[in-house]
């Protein structure tokens, strides 16, 4: 009999397979494009990020042409996200920096991309599995809020993202040649039915082998 990790794995890519949310960054193996856009993604939603991503990528379609970006016209064009104050120098180091070290290329390493100014585990993982379809893990908090209601996988951390044990457990559900799909599946399910607040445990194709003590029921309607 299968284990409850490669069940979950198998329903999850079935599932993604009908809810697969599209975006322009997840249509490209492009890890320049995938890099703008994991780095615009913080602290704000993917709906907004998609409003402008395509404009910015026209505008700026590699790192020579960031690197070269007047600020206040690249400020102009990710002001709908916000913070353009902070994010707009931070994108123009990181063209410098690739530039500089990289001949303008994005380096397929995950140390170097570490290197990077202002690029950390997450985006690292995240270049390398959407543009190479390296099995690496994606962990925030909607990939913690699955596997911890599922396998009740918990972080003694004060910052759960910060709990190698946690990058471990996830990485150990990445089927081989799927890594790339599973992640996005995780992110997605989180999204539509792993929600924060009022789950929607009744549509769950994985309810039956997950341990979350708080499933909530169908509403009375359905």
């Amino acid at each position: 009999m299968e284990n409850r990790q490669k069940i979950f794995a198998k329903r999850l890519l079935r599932w993604h397979r009908r809810n697969f949310l599209r975006f322009p960054w997840r249509e490209t193996k492009n890890p320049y494009k995938i890099l703008l856009a994991e780095m615009l993604l913080r602290k704000t939603t993917r709906n907004q990020v998609n409003k402008i991503f395509r404009k910015l990528v026209k505008k700026y379609p590699n790192p020579k042409a960031l690197a070269e970006a007047d600020t206040s016209e690249l400020e102009g064009i990710i002001e709908p996200l916000g913070m353009q104050k902070k994010r707009s120098p931070l994108l123009i180091r990181v063209a410098g920096y690739l530039l500089e070290k990289h001949r303008g290329k994005i380096p397929m390493d995950v140390e170097e991309l570490k290197r990077i100014p202002g690029v950390g585990e997450y985006t690292a993982n995240a270049v390398l599995c959407l543009a190479c379809n390296k099995p690496l893990p994606l962990v925030d908090t909607n990939t913690i809020r699955v596997v911890g209601r599922v396998f009740q996988v918990k972080s003694k951390k004060i910052r759960a993202r910060a709990d190698q044990n946690i990058w471990s457990f996830v990485e150990s559900l990445l089927p081989k040649n799927k890594g790339r799909e599973l992640n996005l599946a995780m992110l997605d399910f989180a999204n539509i039915v792993c929600r924060p607040k009022l789950p929607k445990c009744h549509q769950c194709s994985i309810e039956d082998i997950c341990s979350y003590p708080q499933k909530t029921p169908a509403p009375a309607d359905e």
